[in-house]
């Protein structure tokens, strides 16, 4: 019985023996993609090499001819065995294709490929199959991806190309041009050049990328493809293979825009909902922002019925993102006013790249501006509704996971509704300050100036609730600052810590934290994550920032640091807005005491879920609590009445690993269609300036503290300038010690500024990049009034 020679015509996806490369390339073939000419020898190992095999190669077209392994199991779609077996390249007549054979057959028993089988759980010999096909004489080659291995998006496709042949990239000896291409965009982004000029024409580029995607959409899965073009430009794919590696998409709960062109941005989002959010908050409270933005637009008349689209709130890799082109289109069709004053409110400045919708007839808009106007300067019976909500929120736990997550689902919209009555409360304040602007500016972008005017005017508000986790943090520091146990209080562990503070050593010390918890417990930093705990249920935050200010107090003899002196004088431009003081102040008031209140409602849903969480573990459903915050609430219903072993497990337990990864990403302020992450930077220590907006009046000097999450705040030293991606309610308890305020993003009229204002500590915000350019130690003057940080020592 000799070796049988198989076309790739004559394979099929269930032939048997021809191994994963064979396959491949034959099923490259029946998908009208243009492969070189081949055949298969089937386990020639067994058989011996077939008499006409000389004749067979030399019918192939060209001079030399490519012998490639196809074993069983490689490239298949669990294991790969990319780089196990051997390839040789250019063999030229009867003897080199005979040792060529034998190169390949050997390579099955090689200490290598049989690390990787039992690495795989594949142990004992393959059964190794030999291409023998046509050489392409190569002026380049390399790589495709159809989904990107490394982050694992599907919906990038990652090209790696060389000069002549792939072998050297392929085996990790050679670099190569490097471009990414957003496939919902179509738009590519070069990422490394290895030559003065690029390898691919922008139409060869192009032409691997579409046939390659053409090959993934037949097939069903991502693909891993090796392609070269000839010195003719002939494209030809040599190999492909499913990407073995690759883990949960992280996009795989984004949202699509209403719009292809629809502007998205982070800012107001990314301090409401900082960092990437948990799938359960994606589909609780970032769900209930964009409900209740379309059940206010149902009770305008803009809206018939609920969307079960997101419409106002985009999620893209767990981070979610506001929709100025949706909020563009509600002033137009309410007020008939273009997308400026929406651009301010939310980014601080006007964004040319929101299109200004067509406004209906003034009967039309007439009715619904009215309404609207009744809604925001009726803030009270507002702020009364949330305030029934809440007193009435409390979410009755069962004895069983199945009748818990009822009553966790009957009580939705009821947050919900919280969320609407919050986006009304709220617009007051949001509309005010690009009102205040726009006084300033008139129809020119405003300046830094215009900007301090503003942030100056806000800061005279008083009984701002947010205002007191500050001040109130302040007063406890100062009460267990005068107890005698304090120094001892400093150095102890958290349970300790917090024992003593619970216990009748601490004094008046311990009775202003019980206080401030009755108060604020329902506070905590990402607060609107049901993910996150509330400081009542897990006070360590509180804690250790105490035991932090209370060292750096005791190091400086008990005193408190100097507060940074405000501007010497109020800016020339804040007379011409100072008649709206009182109404400003009221529409700051009513936001913070409104955020109140959504935190409160939405900490009975913490609450609730996490009891689920508990029930859901001691019926074997979970293995542990954390992992019921990466399931939607919904598949929560199927996971509590499926049997134990449930499948959404594992995609739990893959969202959680996927998180670390979206956590790590930046966005840039404003993107068209689904933003996308930006690429790492670097950035030079020569650079003096680091711009923002100035939310807070005042200058100071001092050293940077870089802390990039609430952890790592422990380290700040009083007087330092903190540098922070961004400050929520969270980060306020340190503000008594800081000098200075710098952080990535926010605005005038975001926790970080109205608490920064209260302290008279200047502050630039919405940098963009500070946590990037600064570094701890270095020494900085920050300016408050004119939104800038000069870096006086860029070379420490």
């Amino acid at each position: 019985m000799t070796t049988q020679i198989l076309a790739l015509d004559e394979i099929q996806d269930d032939s048997q023996g021809v191994g994963g490369k064979a396959r491949g390339l034959a099923r490259l073939r029946r998908m009208g993609l243009r492969v070189p000419e081949a055949f298969v020898l089937v386990a020639p190992l067994d058989h011996g090499l077939p008499p006409d095999l000389d004749a067979r190669t030399a019918r192939l077209p060209g001079e030399a001819v490519a012998v490639r392994s196809s074993a069983l199991g490689e490239d298949g779609a669990a294991t790969s065995f990319a780089g196990q077996y051997e390839t040789v390249l250019d063999v030229r007549g009867s003897e080199a294709l005979h040792a060529a054979i034998e190169t390949c057959l050997a390579s099955v028993e090689s200490q290598r490929a049989a690390a990787y089988r039992e690495s795989r759980h594949s142990p004992g010999a393959a059964v190794m199959s030999i291409v023998i096909q046509q050489m392409i004489d190569a002026k380049a080659s390399g790589v495709c991806f159809t989904a990107d291995p490394v982050t694992n998006r599907r919906q990038r496709l990652v090209l790696d190309a060389v000069r002549g042949l792939g072998e050297a990239l392929v085996s990790g000896h050679a670099a190569a041009d490097h471009d990414e291409l957003q496939r919902a965009t179509a738009r590519w982004e070069p990422r490394q050049r290895t030559g003065a000029e690029p390898v691919l024409s922008p139409v060869e580029r192009a032409q691997i990328a579409r046939e390659a995607l053409e090959a993934e959409a037949k097939a069903g899965e991502p693909l891993d493809l090796e392609w070269a073009i000839d010195q003719d430009g002939t494209l030809f794919w040599l190999q492909a293979r499913p990407i073995t590696t690759l883990a949960l998409d992280p996009q795989e709960l984004d949202t699509a825009p209403p719009r292809p062109e629809d502007v998205f941005t982070r800012c107001n989002a990314g301090e409401m909902m900082p960092g990437a959010i948990s799938p359960l908050t994606s589909s609780t409270c970032a769900r209930g922002i964009d409900i209740g933005w379309q059940d206010n637009l149902i009770r305008l008349g803009l809206r018939q019925s609920r969307s079960p689209e997101n419409v106002y709130i985009g999620i893209s890799h767990g981070h979610i993102f506001i929709n100025l082109s949706e909020g563009a289109r509600f002033a137009a069709a309410v007020t008939g006013t273009g997308p400026d004053q929406q651009s301010l409110a939310i980014c601080g400045r006007r964004i040319p790249e929101v299109a200004a919708p067509p406004p209906p007839p003034l009967w039309v808009r007439l009715p619904r501006a009215l309404k609207q106007l009744a809604w925001v300067v009726r803030a009270k019976p507002k702020l009364r509704a949330m305030e029934r909500l809440v007193e009435g929120g409390s979410i009755r736990l069962a004895s069983d996971s199945r009748a818990t997550w009822r009553n966790i689902d009957a009580k939705l919209p009821e947050l919900y509704e919280s969320y609407r009555l919050h986006l009304i409360v709220s617009s007051g304040a949001g509309a005010l300050a690009p009102i205040l602007l726009g006084l300033l500016a008139g129809k020119d972008e405003p300046s830094p100036a215009h900007h301090a005017a503003v942030a100056h005017l806000l800061a005279g508000a008083q009984n701002v609730e947010s205002a007191d986790i500050a001040q109130g943090a302040e007063r406890v520091l100062d009460h267990v600052l005068a107890t005698p146990g304090a120094k001892d209080f400093a150095e102890l562990g958290y349970d300790d810590a917090l024992a003593w503070l619970r216990g009748p050593a601490s004094g008046e010390g311990g009775r202003a934290f019980g206080d401030y918890l009755s108060r604020h417990g329902h506070r905590s930093l990402r607060e609107l994550d049901v993910r996150q705990p509330e400081w009542a249920s897990d006070p360590s935050p509180l804690v250790q920032s105490l035991q932090t200010q209370v060292r750096g107090r005791l190091r400086h003899g008990g005193v408190a640091p100097k507060a940074a002196s405000p501007a010497s004088q109020a800016p020339a431009e804040l007379a011409r807005i100072q008649r709206f003081a009182g109404i400003a102040h009221a529409a700051v008031r009513n936001r913070e005491r409104s955020k109140s209140l959504l935190v409160s409602q939405t900490v009975h849903f913490k609450r609730a879920y996490r009891e689920l969480a508990r029930q859901l573990v001691s019926e074997a459903r979970l293995p542990d609590v954390d992992a019921l915050f990466f399931l939607l609430h919904e598949e929560l219903e199927t996971l509590a009445n499926e049997e134990p072993g449930s499948p959404l497990v594992a995609l739990a337990l893959s969202r959680r690993s996927a998180l670390r990864y979206q956590e790590s990403l930046r966005f840039p302020e404003v993107a068209v269609g689904v933003p996308q992450p930006e690429p790492p930077q670097e950035f030079s220590g020569d650079d003096r300036w680091v711009l923002g907006k100035p939310v807070s009046r005042g200058q100071v000097e001092g050293r940077v503290r870089v802390v990039l999450d609430l952890a790592g705040a422990q380290a700040l030293e009083p007087g330092e300038i903190l540098v922070a991606p961004i400050t929520d309610v969270g980060w306020t308890p340190y503000f008594a010690i800081l000098a200075g305020l710098v952080t990535d993003v926010g605005s005038a009229v975001s926790h970080g500024a109205v608490v920064a204002r209260e302290y008279g500590l200047p502050a630039v915000l919405n940098t963009g990049d500070a946590t990037r350019r600064l570094r701890t130690g270095q020494r900085i003057r920050l300016d408050g009034d004119r939104g800038r940080v000069e870096i006086l020592d860029p070379h420490s």
